[in-house]
């Protein structure tokens, strides 16, 4: 048979992470991974899903191994999202990540793979990947801030030097992407292009700029008519609305007791006063 799989944790694809130096060597570490016969105890699935897992795993390996990189990473994405504590195959679906140079993708990944089987024998090794991986990651994401530095401190010489016409790549045939002096007419047909599109991006800036002041203007108008009519208009017709309710309450108290003869006197008095 083989191996039984206590052996192969102790021999397995991880261990031979020692140092940091091999746990950068992902072609290495891909190589070491061996086919297993039997799966962890506590995959907890009937004997025939557990075969199948097996199977999976195992055909999996065999495509990294044979440079079908794309369909193992298929097949140990669906496995790992059904049994994250597979440790085997949630570590090797880590390492053809970082196979890739996907190594922030391989960091996360690696630290799932220690959250869902912190106490796996493979654990220590699991770490060094995940700490291998995000040292590259540091190392890319360096490598490519300086690369872009690089090109925005070339690039105003660069424009500089195809606007003045110092040089230009040869397009004659046999040129050998040799550099030469660009002819005068050249040099003239460059900078009215650049006046050109320098004169379209004004214009079109200009009417952004228009439309954008036309809406600010609109909105600013708005919001004042709002707070005039909220805090000046609004309370003067509350008032008066208010007024009328009280003289209407009062007109009709009169009324009702217009059979006394004061009460008649101030009533005639206010009808004639407010008659419309």
């Amino acid at each position: 048979m083989g191996l039984t799989l206590r052996e192969k944790q102790a021999q397995g694809p991880l261990s031979n992470a020692k140092n940091k130096r091999e746990t950068l060597d992902w072609d290495r570490l891909l190589a070491s991974y061996k086919e297993l016969d039997s799966l962890p105890g506590d995959l907890l699935a009937s004997e025939g899903e557990l075969e199948r897992i097996l199977s999976v795993y195992n055909r999996a390996l065999t495509q990294a191994s044979t440079g079908n990189i794309d369909m193992a990473k298929i097949a140990l994405e669906k496995l790992t999202a059904t049994w994250p504590q597979f440790t085997e195959a949630s570590s090797l679906y880590g390492v053809l990540l970082a196979k890739e140079g996907r190594y922030r993708e391989a960091e996360e990944h690696f630290a799932k793979v220690l959250l869902a089987s912190p106490d796996t024998s493979l654990a220590q090794s699991v770490e060094r990947c995940r700490l291998a991986a995000r040292e590259e990651r540091i190392r890319k994401e360096a490598r490519d801030s300086r690369r872009r530095q690089g090109e925005n401190l070339l690039m105003p010489v660069r424009a500089h030097m195809a606007r003045s016409g110092i040089l230009q790549r040869a397009g004659h045939e046999g040129g050998g992407g040799r550099v030469q002096m660009a002819s005068r007419r050249e040099q003239e047909e460059i900078l009215r292009m650049e006046e050109g599109v320098a004169a379209q991006a004004r214009r079109s800036h200009g009417k952004v700029s228009r439309l954008i002041q036309g809406l600010t203007l609109a909105i600013i108008l708005a919001s004042l008519l709002f707070f005039v009519f909220y805090f000046a208009v609004r309370p003067a017709i509350l008032k008066n609305e208010d007024r009328r309710e009280r003289l209407d309450w009062l007109e009709g108290v009169l009324e009702d007791r217009s059979g006394e003869a004061a009460v008649a006197d101030i009533l005639d008095l206010y009808r004639k006063t407010f008659s419309p």
